[in-house]
C-alpha cells in the first residue's frame, strides 16, 4: 500500500528541529505520524506528555484512539488538559517536576487553543517549552481568526523561526489601519500571508486538509416585519442617544440582540426543524445568547421532552446521553465546552444567530470525532440588516484566509524541502 507521507522526508525534517507541526484533520494518520517520530526517537525518550482540551480527554474514543496507536508507549503517556495549565497549579507542577526530571516527548493537540500569547496557559507553554526534549503541535486547522493565530505557535516550535516580538510581527505582518467606522484595525493581505508561511513552512511535518465531514451548506435569510424594522431603528436611536463613543463590539451585540429572535426567523426554525425529524434525523441548533434558549425553550415551537439543551449550566453529560440516545434537538450556545466530542448520528447543524467569531463554527465541528464518514447538511439563518451583512463579509474573510494558508501550506513544496 502507498504511503500518504513520504516518511523519510518527515523523519529527516523532525531529526533536524526536533519540533514541528502537523495540520492533519484525518485522526489516523495523525496518530501514525506522531508514534512513528516517537519510536523513531525511542532511545532518547523517557516519557510521552500529551497536552489537549478537557473535553477531549473526557471521550474515551479520542484517549482509546491515542492508547491504540501508542502500542508500547501507552503507559508511559502523561495527559494534560490544556485547562489544567491555566487553573491547577498542581498539575502545571507536575508537568514542570516531570520535564525536569525526563526526557520528554510533548504532543499539544487543538493548538490553536494555544494561539493568545495573553492566556494563562500560553504564557506557562511557552514558558516551559525548553525542557521539552521534543516538541509536536497538532491541529485541524492553522488559523481561526487571521495570521496573527500563528505567532504563539511558532513560538512555541522555535522562537527563532520568526525572530521577533509579538509587537514586531504585528507591525511587520499586519499594519493598522481605519476603517471606513473610524475603527482601528489590522490590514492582512496574500503577500504578507505567504511570507508568514514560508517562515514557518520548514516546522511543517505534514499538511492534509481534507476530513470525514461532507458538508452541504443552506443558507436562509430574512427580513424584518415593518413592526420590527420600527422597533429595531427605534432600540438602535434609544441605545445611541446622548452617547458620544460607543465600543464597537459593544454595539454588536446589543444591536443584533435587538433582532435575533424576529418572527420569521422563528418560524423558518419550528418549520426546518419539523422536516428534519420527520426525516428520523438528529439536529444541533447553535445560539449566540442564553436569552435566545430561554426563547426557544419557553416560546412551545418543540414540544417539552423532545429537546435537550446545552449550555454552561446544564448537565452536560445527561444532556448528551439524551441527544444521542432518545432526543433528537439540541440547543447549545456556542461557547459551551461538550464533555465529549462522539457525536455520531447528528447529520444536521443550524447557526439559528451569527457570530463574528470564526473559531466558534469551526470549534462546533471539531465534535464529530470518529472514523466513519459523515454527511452534514449545515444551514445559515441571517437577517436582512446591514449588521448581519458585516458579519457575513467577516465570517467569509476569515474562512477565505484560512482556506488560502490551506492551500498555502498543502503545496508539494512545503514537504519537499
Amino acid at each position: 500500500m502507498t504511503e500518504k507521507f513520504d516518511y523519510q522526508k518527515i523523519y529527516e525534517q523532525f531529526s533536524v528541529l526536533n519540533a514541528g507541526a502537523l495540520f492533519l484533520r484525518d485522526n489516523n494518520e495523525k496518530l501514525k505520524i506522531v508514534f512513528s517520530l516517537i519510536n523513531k526517537n525511542s532511545d532518547d525518550i523517557d516519557f510521552v506528555v500529551w497536552i489537549a482540551p478537557s473535553c477531549y480527554l473526557a471521550t474515551n474514543a479520542y484517549v482509546g484512539d491515542i492508547k491504540q496507536a501508542a502500542g508500547g508507549w501507552k503507559d508511559r503517556i502523561e495527559f494534560f488538559s490544556t485547562e489544567s495549565l491555566s487553573f491547577n497549579d498542581e498539575k502545571y507542577l507536575a508537568l514542570y517536576n516531570l520535564t525536569d526530571k525526563y526526557r520528554v516527548f510533548c504532543i499539544v493537540d487543538e493548538s490553536l487553543t494555544f494561539k493568545n500569547t495573553t492566556s494563562g496557559r500560553t504564557r506557562r507553554l511557552l514558558t516551559i517549552k525548553h525542557k521539552f526534549k521534543y516538541r509536536i503541535l497538532l491541529s485541524k486547522n492553522p488559523l481561526s481568526q487571521g495570521i496573527r493565530d500563528l505567532y504563539a505557535q511558532a513560538q512555541f516550535l522555535d522562537s527563532s523561526i520568526l525572530n521577533m516580538t509579538e509587537a514586531q510581527f504585528l507591525h511587520r505582518f499586519l499594519p493598522l489601519y481605519i476603517d471606513d467606522f473610524d475603527v482601528w484595525k489590522r490590514d492582512s493581505n496574500p503577500a504578507y500571508e505567504e511570507q508568514v508561511v514560508s517562515l514557518v513552512r520548514p516546522y511543517l511535518l505534514a499538511c492534509d486538509f481534507q476530513d470525514n465531514l461532507r458538508i452541504e451548506y443552506h443558507e436562509r435569510i430574512f427580513d424584518l416585519t415593518e413592526k420590527e424594522q420600527e422597533a429595531y431603528r427605534r432600540d438602535k436611536e434609544a441605545f445611541l442617544a446622548g452617547r458620544e463613543q460607543v465600543a464597537y463590539l459593544q454595539v454588536v451585540q446589543r444591536f443584533q440582540y435587538f433582532y435575533t429572535i424576529c418572527k420569521r426567523k422563528v418560524e423558518a426554525l419550528a418549520e426546518l426543524v419539523n422536516e428534519i425529524t420527520n426525516r428520523g434525523e438528529k439536529v444541533i441548533i447553535y445560539t449566540k445568547y442564553l436569552s435566545e434558549v430561554k426563547f426557544l425553550k419557553e416560546s412551545g415551537i418543540f414540544k417539552k421532552g423532545k429537546f435537550v439543551i446545552m449550555s454552561g449550566s446544564s448537565n452536560k453529560t445527561k444532556a448528551l446521553d439524551l441527544f444521542e440516545n432518545e432526543i433528537n434537538i439540541m440547543i447549545c450556545t456556542y461557547k459551551v465546552e461538550s464533555p465529549r466530542l462522539n457525536l455520531k448520528g447528528c447529520n444536521n447543524i443550524i447557526y439559528f444567530s451569527q457570530t463574528f467569531d470564526y473559531k466558534d463554527k469551526l470549534h462546533t465541528l471539531s465534535r464529530f470525532y470518529h472514523q466513519d464518514v459523515v454527511s452534514l447538511k449545515v444551514y445559515d439563518f441571517w437577517v436582512n440588516t446591514r449588521l448581519e451583512n458585516l458579519i457575513k463579509d467577516n465570517i467569509a474573510r476569515k474562512k477565505s484566509l484560512l482556506k488560502s494558508v490551506c492551500k498555502m501550506m498543502s503545496c508539494d513544496e512545503a514537504l519537499d524541502l
